[in-house]
C-alpha cells in the first residue's frame, strides 16, 4: 500500500467542507467522467513519486504568478484545461466555489463572502496602549466648608445626580451664629432704614438738623453693609437664596442644619458619609464626576513621539480607544497635551486624549489601546484586513475570475489601517475579491505544501 498525494484526490478541502454542508455542488468539481477515469489509470500508472514531484515545486511561485491568460490556456497531464481540472486547478492557484458557500447579501448562511477592492480616504495610524481615568476637569471631591456633624445623607453611590441636588447636610454651630449674625444685621438695617428716612423727612421739615440726619444715614449704610457682608457668608457656606428665604418664615431646630449640594451634574463614585459623623473641611465626604467625557493617559514610546508633533503644538489629534470588555467598539476622542517629560524609567512619554463616553461603558482604570491618527487622510485603494493571505511572505487574495472561479492574485500591499490594508499593486478598484473566508480557498491551493494525503 503506498500514499498518493493530495492533488490525486477529486474532492479538494472546499469540496469536503461542501459536502458537509450537505450542497449538491461541490466545490471542486472533477474532470469528465472518462477523463478522469483514463487520468487516474495514467496517474496510477506512473507511480507516486513521479506525482510528488509534479505539485508545487521550484517553478510554484512561477505558475502561480501567471497572467490570466496563460491560466486560462495551461493544459494539465490529464489533457485538459488545468483550471477545468479537479485534480490540477490548483497548481495555477485556481479554486472552485460552489454557490451555495457564497454568503449572499447580510445573510451568514454559506461560508465565503465577496467584496470589491475600493478607493477609501485614510488616515496613517500609531498604535499605541493606555489607560482610562477619570476627567480631572469634571471631577469634584465633595466636602463641607464648615465643621459639623453629618445630619442626613440623600444619595447612595452610582447615584446620578443634577447640578443644586441635595447630597447630605450637616449639623454646624458655626452655621447658627452666621445665621444668627445674618438676621442681627437684617434686623438693624431695616431699623436704621427707617430712622434714616425719619429723620431725612423732619429735615425736609427743617425740624431736624442736617447733622442728624447725616448720622442716621451713616448708620443705615453700615448695617445695610454688615447684611450683605453676612449674607455673601452664607452663601459662601453653601446656603442659596431659596434657603434664606425659607429661614425667614422659619426659626425652628434646623436653623444650624446646612444642606451640601451637587457642584456639577454627574454621578457619585465615592461615598465616605455616615450619619452621626463629625467632618471638616477639606475631607472627602463624596467623589463626583462627569463621566460623559474622560481622559486617556497614552503611553508614547521615544522613536514615536515626533509622530505626534501635532499634539505637542497643541492642535488636537483624532484617536479612536478599544477595551477587552466591549469587543468591536471604537470611542472617539482626539490628544490635547503631550507631557514634557520623559519617563526614565520605561522611555515613555505620556498623552493625554479627552474621549466621549456617552453611553457610560468606559470605566476609569480600564486597560485600552490606542489607534492615533498621525496625518491627514488620504484616498488609496483598500481591501479588508481578512482579504490578504500571506505564504512564505509573499501576499495574496483570491480574486473572482470568471463564473464560478476564483484565482489567487499576487498583490503589493502597502499601510494597514484599522481594519483595511493599502494595495499598492496587483489589483484595481471594483474588481471582486474574496473578503471572508479565503483561508479555505487558501488551504485548496496548498494542500500539496500542507502534505495531507489520502491512502489507497
Amino acid at each position: 500500500m503506498k500514499t498518493r498525494r493530495h492533488r490525486n484526490n477529486p474532492l479538494s478541502i472546499l469540496a469536503a467542507v461542501a459536502i458537509c454542508l450537505g450542497g449538491n455542488n461541490v466545490i471542486a468539481d472533477s474532470c469528465c467522467p472518462d477523463e478522469r477515469a483514463a487520468a487516474a489509470q495514467a496517474a496510477a500508472n506512473k507511480g507516486g513519486d513521479e506525482h510528488a514531484g509534479h505539485g508545487h515545486g521550484e517553478g510554484e511561485e512561477d505558475t502561480l504568478s501567471m497572467s490570466l491568460d496563460e491560466i486560462a490556456t495551461a493544459r494539465c497531464e490529464h489533457e485538459t484545461e488545468t483550471y477545468l481540472c479537479a485534480e490540477c486547478r490548483y497548481e495555477v492557484g485556481v479554486v472552485k466555489v460552489a454557490a451555495s458557500l457564497l454568503k449572499q447579501g447580510k445573510s451568514e448562511d454559506g461560508l465565503i463572502r465577496t467584496g470589491e477592492a475600493r478607493r477609501q480616504a485614510v488616515t496613517a495610524t500609531l498604535q499605541a496602549t493606555g489607560e482610562v481615568r477619570l476627567n480631572d476637569n469634571a471631577t469634584v471631591h465633595v466636602t463641607p466648608r464648615i465643621p459639623g456633624v453629618i445630619e442626613s445623607v440623600a444619595v447612595d453611590i452610582g447615584a446620578r445626580v443634577a447640578k443644586g441636588d441635595v447630597l447630605f447636610t450637616i449639623n454646624s454651630t458655626e452655621l447658627g451664629k452666621t445665621l444668627a449674625e445674618y438676621q442681627r444685621s437684617r434686623a438693624l438695617a431695616a431699623l436704621s432704614k427707617n430712622t434714616y428716612e425719619r429723620e431725612k423727612q423732619l429735615f425736609d421739615q427743617k425740624v431736624a438738623s442736617e447733622q442728624d440726619m447725616i448720622e442716621s444715614q451713616m448708620s443705615y449704610e453700615q448695617h445695610k453693609t454688615d447684611l450683605v457682608a453676612a449674607e455673601q457668608t452664607l452663601h459662601v457656606l453653601g446656603l442659596t437664596e431659596h434657603d434664606l428665604a425659607a429661614r425667614e418664615k422659619s426659626h425652628g431646630p434646623d436653623i444650624g442644619t446646612l444642606p451640601v449640594r451637587a457642584p456639577l451634574s454627574g454621578t457619585i463614585l465615592e461615598r465616605h458619609a455616615v450619619v452621626g459623623e463629625l467632618v471638616e473641611p477639606g475631607s472627602d465626604v463624596m467623589l463626583l464626576a462627569d463621566m460623559e467625557t474622560l481622559w486617556v493617559w497614552i503611553d508614547i514610546y521615544e522613536q514615536d513621539l515626533g509622530l505626534l508633533g501635532g499634539g505637542a503644538k497643541g492642535r488636537p489629534m483624532p484617536v479612536d480607544i478599544t477595551v477587552e470588555a466591549f469587543p468591536g467598539r471604537r470611542f472617539s476622542g482626539s490628544i490635547d497635551h503631550v507631557a514634557a517629560v520623559m519617563d526614565e524609567r520605561t522611555r515613555t512619554v505620556k498623552a493625554r486624549a479627552l474621549v466621549q463616553n456617552t453611553e457610560g461603558l468606559l470605566r476609569s482604570g480600564m486597560f485600552c489601546r490606542v489607534n492615533i491618527a498621525t496625518d491627514e487622510a488620504k484616498d488609496v485603494l483598500v481591501v479588508p484586513l481578512s482579504a490578504v493571505l500571506t505564504d512564505e511572505g509573499a501576499e495574496f487574495v483570491f480574486k473572482h475570475w470568471k463564473d464560478d472561479y476564483f484565482v489567487r492574485r499576487p498583490i503589493t500591499a502597502g499601510r494597514s489601517f484599522q481594519d483595511v490594508v493599502e494595495v499598492v499593486a496587483g489589483i484595481q478598484a471594483g474588481e471582486s475579491i474574496v473578503t471572508e473566508g479565503a483561508f479555505l480557498l487558501k488551504s485548496d491551493v496548498l494542500r500539496e505544501k500542507m502534505g495531507a494525503g489520502c491512502a489507497d
